[in-house]
């Protein structure tokens, strides 16, 4: 039966496409067969409802089954090697992957909920989305750049001593511990999601208590955050945005700045958006990470005879070139253990794996975005007395080589402009000036530049 079979096949892969042909085709289908798989997938049940955890769980044990169905295609393939920076990618639709399921069994165990099912995989289908996105990295990302400056913070005066009993709400949006006060995320004025630290010092707050929602963010105040050298969030990054296809830059100032007792002790104002692209921008970064990590609070319980450590993380990715803001991520994490300092450290490496997987994917969808459609710059032009001698040739040379976005005179004698172009900053410059050598008022002693201006390209005609 088998060799009949076998003659059938071979017959048939001569009569259409002959002997060579028919041999890749059989070989091929040994992998686009749908795989059954029998994986877990967890959830924490704190504060949600049944239906919501159960959910979570499940999508975890889908995401789970794709990763699985994913290794068995890698495996198989000597054409595609290097395919992390697309992994996650697909593992965000592990949903479409997944052809049919059977939960197998349930469970509930110290807060934490897990589910296993046995799933049908679509593997043909994992291969051909990730070939594609393969294809299309090699071809556009160019290894982006990257720089870093990223904090970890413990809230002053955690008592790691509280009691908790089972019925304890530790929710910490709704309430919190003794000396623990409320932690949010806002938008400052510049419009950029950051990582509100303070809340008003004088604010009563004990067990049990409602805590105000009104949060106030400058900067960090080291008199309610003690800065904890912790290599951790810098260790997560800079693994998951190497492995993405990344060059990591200025790593030993990254490493300083999260290894300082003080933000004293550092040369530079993590605050300061200026500064932080400046250190980049020398350091030939395309985007620099900039955010904190937070441990909220460590609360110990006696029915359990463990700790349970709560981090938050707020981090925005900007584009160094722009100033954009092209991803962010909040969050919060909870790890338990029956030593404090295990749990603390757990908290901390959960929130930080997540922000940078999450990060990483967000940002080369950006960079991608950005390869197939240009890059965004600013031009600043100073001194325009003559819009028919001065801006309309400038104009006409920028629509040349790329497109005008925008084009606004702010105040008397400055025109600011927005181009999209498909190229680096420097080969924008140059185009530029090749491009108005020869037109008249646009000589080298008529027209300074270009100068950078906070991330501006700034050229000035000079006064005569």
């Amino acid at each position: 039966m088998i060799k009949l079979a076998i003659s059938l096949l071979l017959s048939i892969g001569f009569i259409n496409s002959g002997f060579t042909n028919k041999i890749n085709v059989f070989n091929s289908s040994a992998y686009s067969k749908d795989q059954e798989v029998t994986v877990q997938g967890n959830s924490s049940t704190e504060g949600v409802s049944k239906d919501v955890f159960q959910k979570k769980a499940l999508s975890d044990a889908f995401r789970n089954a794709v990763e699985k169905g994913l290794g068995v295609w890698v495996s198989s393939q000597t054409d595609v090697k290097n395919f992390q920076v697309q992994k996650d990618q697909i593992l965000t639709k592990s949903d479409g992957y997944v052809i049919d399921h059977e939960i197998i069994s349930e469970s509930e165990d110290a807060g934490i909920y897990t589910v296993t099912i046995k799933a049908k995989v679509a593997v043909d289908k994992i291969g051909a989305d990730l070939k594609q996105l393969v294809s299309r990295v090699k071809t556009q990302m160019n290894n982006p750049t990257i720089a870093f400056v990223l904090t970890t913070w413990t809230k002053k005066g955690i008592n790691s001593k509280v009691s908790l009993s089972e019925n304890t709400d530790t929710s910490i949006d709704t309430k919190v511990s003794d000396g623990v006060k409320a932690v949010r995320s806002i938008n400052t004025d510049e419009g950029t999601l950051l990582q509100a630290v303070s809340t008003d010092p004088n604010m009563s707050v004990n067990n049990s208590v409602k805590v105000k929602r009104e949060v106030s963010f400058s900067k960090i105040d080291e008199s309610l955050w003690q800065k904890t050298p912790d290599m951790t969030i810098i260790d997560s990054f800079q693994q998951e945005f190497i492995e993405k296809g990344f060059d990591s830059k200025a790593t030993d100032k990254a490493r300083e700045i999260a290894g300082s007792q003080s933000l004293i002790q550092t040369s530079i104002n993590i605050n300061d958006r200026s500064a932080i692209r400046n250190l980049a921008q020398k350091e030939g970064a395309n985007y620099v990470a900039r955010g904190e990590l937070q441990i909220l609070s460590v609360t110990y319980n006696e029915s359990t005879s463990s700790y349970s450590a709560t981090s938050k993380v707020g981090i925005e990715i900007i584009d160094v070139n722009s100033g954009d803001i092209v991803a962010t991520y909040s969050n919060t994490s909870n790890a338990s253990s029956s030593d404090e300092e295990n749990a603390k450290a757990q908290s901390i490496k959960k929130v930080a794996v997540l922000a940078s997987k999450t990060l990483a994917s967000q940002t080369i969808d950006k960079w991608q975005d950005r390869a197939n459609n240009g890059l965004k710059y600013t031009l600043e032009i100073r001194n325009v007395v003559s819009p028919r001698s001065q801006k309309i040739p400038l104009i006409k040379a920028l629509k040349n080589f790329s497109q005008v976005t925008s084009q606004v005179e702010p105040k008397q004698g400055i025109l600011l402009i927005d181009v999209v172009y498909k190229g680096t900053k420097d080969e924008l410059e140059n185009a530029i000036l090749e491009q108005l050598s020869a037109v008249k008022g646009f000589s080298e002693s008529e027209f300074d530049g270009p100068n950078d201006d906070n991330g501006k390209i700034v050229f000035k005609f000079i006064k005569k």
